[in-house]
């Protein structure tokens, strides 16, 4: 890979590792503590990189177990490559063991150094925030769950959050990074539409005529590219599993397969991204396939 630009910032985005506490199979088909693992072995041979990112559903089924599988993996990593770590819930995580391990997302600063957080109890009807600045960017997380449902909002009070952060003082050099799960984007099949990010215009209108330079995020488990308010948006692969983004649309397939994003924000706020695929010819390649009816169904469950 290239060298990295004077004054970049390079990021490795990774998203949607599902990772469980007692090694349990994701949808009955993917080891996605193997697939992870994988990821971060290809992810050695990228150079320079300062800051990782995980957008979300870091966890299954929500145990301090399966947060700490993550600490331990990627907090690992970027801390062997001098990066800085940060992560935010998404709609399969559990805030209250998101927090344990993980406090407020931001768990290693510039260097890949642990970041000091305070003991205060929050319950988990407050989403979780946080912001560190990395390479003399302002990064800045977003919690858009809803705890019991699988469709994403960003509520009054991390909209002001948000607000806050990006008000806070002169507006950084390197420009700010927000990091979210739901993407503020269009969704590829008729169940993520259902699951979408259901105020996207009011995240707009927040970060509007800012320094923003990039939102990252996740949920689609599917590569894609946008911009909202003027500013890229750009979707990671999902490590548990690919969609299927050509299938019907109201169907909902995904294959084994996983993979990342590399990132370069530019001096002057311009951004460069590459995707790398990491395929598992080992196993099945269809991770698993719900018909018409049974979308149908989880849609109405999902309200």
């Amino acid at each position: 890979m290239q060298p990295l630009a004077p004054g970049s910032l390079r990021i490795l985005h990774l998203s949607d590792t599902h990772l469980t506490g007692d090694g349990a199979l994701h949808q009955g088909s993917t080891d996605t503590t193997a697939a992870l693992d994988a990821v971060l072995a290809s992810a050695e041979g990228v150079p320079d990189v300062g800051l990782v990112v995980v957008s979300g559903d870091v966890s299954e089924d929500g145990t301090p177990a399966s947060y700490t599988r993550l600490r331990e993996r990627v907090g690992g990593w970027a801390e062997r490559h001098a990066a800085a770590l940060v992560t935010v819930p998404g709609n399969h995580d559990l805030r209250e063991g998101f927090r344990q391990v993980l406090a407020n997302g931001h768990v290693l600063g510039e260097g890949g150094r642990p970041l000091a957080h305070t003991l205060e109890y929050l319950p988990p009807s407050v989403p979780v925030s946080g912001q560190s600045v990395v390479a003399g960017r302002r990064v800045v997380t977003v919690d858009t769950s809803v705890p019991g449902s699988g469709y994403g909002l960003i509520a009054d009070e991390a909209l002001d959050r948000l607000r806050r952060a990006l008000s806070d003082g002169e507006p950084s050099d390197g420009g700010s990074v927000v990091v979210l799960h739901h993407p503020p984007l269009p969704a590829p099949t008729a169940l993520h539409e259902a699951l979408r990010l259901r105020n996207a215009e009011a995240f707009a209108d927040a970060i509007r005529g800012t320094d923003v330079r990039l939102v990252l995020g996740g949920h689609h488990h599917h590569h894609s590219a946008g911009s909202i308010a003027g500013v890229p948006v750009l979707v990671a692969p999902g490590v548990a599993n690919d969609t299927d983004v050509v299938g019907a649309y109201d169907e909902e397939s995904a294959h084994i397969d996983a993979g990342y994003l590399v990132v370069d924000l530019a001096a002057d706020g311009s951004v460069w991204s590459s995707p790398v695929r990491v395929p598992r010819p080992d196993t099945d390649p269809l991770a698993f396939h719900l018909g018409a009816d049974a979308v149908t169904r989880i849609i109405d469950a999902a309200g």
